[in-house]
């Protein structure tokens, strides 16, 4: 089944996309495969290994998680709701984020902006609800095997992603799960991404991002871009160059 997600990704012409583009090694607007960054002390496909499951998702930070649209909505419906969204809706401007353990995976995340971002966060949540199909029976044991708080699960029960409301965290996904590598590997790792993201440009939030999962396990790939106050562009392709 298709399912749909409402992310914020960097501009294409941001080095936080190309950035975040070569890190993972997948370009998600585009489903091409820049080529990864060489870590000195690791294997060549080391970070590769590390990276499969978010290279998946692409580089994006996540405001409504993905979902299965409700029967009667289409495709059409959900662009049309985010240009409504966007119209009533005004820009972040985060300062720089930084590489940070989160759990037991990297990602950029701010120590700055947190509560602006979650309200947007929370708002994209509850606007787009109603599109929402409910969660099947499997959609809703996989959830549950995360150890999830008696907190998190009414949160999944209500809006079908337990990281809602005040357990909302923004973050940009590096790697996948770091808790079967040793503490020097992982200070490695850690190094070379925060000399990877070691960018002195802030980070504007200032549109939404439709990405779309054709069927699952598929990669998620970049469908639309929709400005704040309205202003909708269907991705065209852009090859982040080796």
């Amino acid at each position: 089944m298709t399912r749909y997600a409402l992310y914020f990704a960097p501009n294409a012409d941001s080095p936080w996309w190309h950035a975040g583009c070569h890190w993972l090694g997948r370009d998600p607007s585009s489903d091409t495969h820049p080529s990864q960054n060489l870590i000195s002390g690791m294997k060549p496909n080391y970070l590769a290994d590390l990276t499969q499951n978010a290279r998946r998702y692409g580089f994006h930070a996540t405001l409504k998680a993905p979902f299965s649209l409700a029967q009667g909505v289409n495709e059409d419906d959900l662009v049309q709701h985010v240009a409504q969204f966007c119209q009533q809706t005004t820009a972040l401007n985060i300062v720089t984020p930084s590489v940070q353990k989160l759990g037991d995976f990297l990602a950029l995340q701010t120590t700055t902006g947190h509560s602006e971002i979650a309200a947007l966060a929370q708002d994209c949540v509850v606007y787009f609800d109603p599109l929402r199909a409910p969660m099947t029976d499997a959609d809703w044991q996989k959830r549950r095997q995360q150890n999830l708080t008696a907190r998190q699960e009414e949160l999944l029960k209500r809006w079908a992603y337990p990281y809602t409301e005040e357990q909302y965290r923004f973050h940009m996904t590096l790697t996948d799960s770091l808790a079967h590598i040793d503490y020097s590997t992982a200070l490695i790792l850690q190094q070379a991404a925060e000399a990877c993201f070691a960018i002195d440009v802030p980070l504007s939030i200032d549109h939404l991002c439709i990405f779309k999962e054709e069927y699952p396990g598929a990669a998620f790939s970049l469908l639309h871009r929709c400005y704040f106050r309205g202003r909708v562009h269907a991705v065209s392709p852009v090859n982040i160059d080796d």
